[in-house]
């Protein structure tokens, strides 16, 4: 089931109604509020009785757009080897051409269209561009860093925020373990332009934002082909472009020995937690990772349990490991002197008390006041993170 609406839309899936205040438990097949954007996906197994489905708002006004759009269909698929090769990619249980850009090969068709789920062209709408235009608005189409003697590659391009989803793709390749990669994007003017790095299948290894020149470092990426993202953000849509020279230096080194190395770099680099054959990669804790285990993702813990994976934070290795949710700071007392309940969630979980800002939350949405992220402020007295 797929619910899409300009809202921040939830559903249920209900077989009945029996109590004054609503369906029963029992009569509850799915609940789904995953998201505060524009989409929400669910799963459930369908009764032979009739079932009913009932889109809810999280707040007791309607919001300010009550349209949506509901699409109920039997699934076909749970992984993409299930699927043909005409429709290769398996997403929210139906077969299609593709889910992301990321799914899409030709360099002529780089970018997919999530409503048809269709790889198609890329969009021109800057009143001026470069000779990479449109191409370059898909990873299929990126411009490829080769660093000369000294490591170093540059390119010089001009990008816009017409549309608002307006990208252009650059890419480089990861060939030797222990190599770090120095990203910078500068430009001129008071436009407000971003950066981020992902890896093959999109997944974010690095981004900066609010800062000019944006600069992003990685170090002991997997080897690989890697994507630089640049976007101008915009509160309202300008067609006029910006110029702009992105610059990378690689530098060769040695591979990492210890989980403590992927954790060094984190001004802008997103924390892997597991250091494997020089290289470091996402924990693969598939939920099972205990109490006091090590984490770097939600995901990666047991029932009941959270993951501190705050982007851009210090002392990862030592401070990600999975912990209990709590009320208060006695909640945490099983596991030690050194743990307090957070404050600042939906969900409070408990952490490690902090001994400096470094050690506390990013709020990587808003502009900081300094340094490249606006950053919660340890008080050392109690260790708590306070907003």
């Amino acid at each position: 089931m797929h619910v899409t609406s300009d809202a921040d839309l939830a559903f249920y899936v209900v077989t009945g109604c029996s109590t004054p205040t609503g369906p029963s438990s029992a009569q509850c097949l799915l609940f789904e509020d995953a998201s505060t954007g524009t989409d929400e996906v669910g799963r459930f197994i369908a009764p032979a009785a009739s079932v009913y489905v009932v889109v809810d708002y999280y707040a007791s006004h309607p919001p300010s757009d009550e349209d949506f759009e509901l699409d109920v269909y039997p699934e076909t698929c749970s992984t993409s080897a299930q699927c043909s090769s005409g429709t290769p990619v398996c997403s929210d249980g139906e077969c299609v051409a593709c889910a992301t850009s990321f799914d899409c090969k030709s360099a002529t068709r780089p970018r997919c269209d999530v409503s048809q789920h269709a790889c198609t062209t890329g969009i021109d709408q800057c009143t001026t561009d470069d000779a990479s235009e449109p191409n370059d608005d898909g990873p299929a189409g990126a411009t490829l860093f080769a660093p000369d003697g000294d490591g170093t590659a540059q390119h010089i391009g001009l990008i816009c925020s017409q549309p608002a989803t307006e990208r252009d793709y650059y890419a480089f390749d990861v060939t030797t373990l222990g190599e770090t990669w120095d990203i910078q994007l500068a430009w001129t003017g008071t436009r407000d332009l971003d950066l981020e790095v992902v890896d093959a299948t999109g997944k974010g290894v690095g981004l900066s934002y609010w800062e000019q020149p944006e600069r992003v470092r990685l170090t002991y990426l997997p080897l690989g082909r890697y994507y630089v993202r640049i976007s101008e953000f915009s509160a309202s849509p300008d067609p006029t472009a910006v110029a702009y020279t992105v610059t990378t230096q690689r530098a060769l080194g040695a591979g990492c020995t210890a989980a403590s190395d992927c954790a060094r770099e984190y001004r802008n680099q997103l924390f892997r937690g597991d250091c494997a054959d020089g290289a470091c990669i996402d924990i693969a804790g598939e939920g099972a990772v205990p109490v006091g285990g090590a984490c770097d993702s939600e995901s990666d813990c047991g029932a009941g349990l959270q993951c501190p994976s705050f982007f851009f934070v210090a002392n990862a290795a030592t401070r990600d490991v999975c912990a209990p949710e709590c009320a208060n700071d006695g909640d945490c007392t099983a596991l030690g002197s050194d743990y307090t309940c957070t404050t600042y969630l939906h969900a409070n979980f408990c952490v490690q008390k902090c001994s400096s800002d470094a050690q506390c939350p990013t709020v990587y949405q808003s502009p900081p006041t300094s340094g490249p992220w606006d950053q919660y402020s340890c008080d050392q007295a109690t260790g708590r993170c306070l907003p």
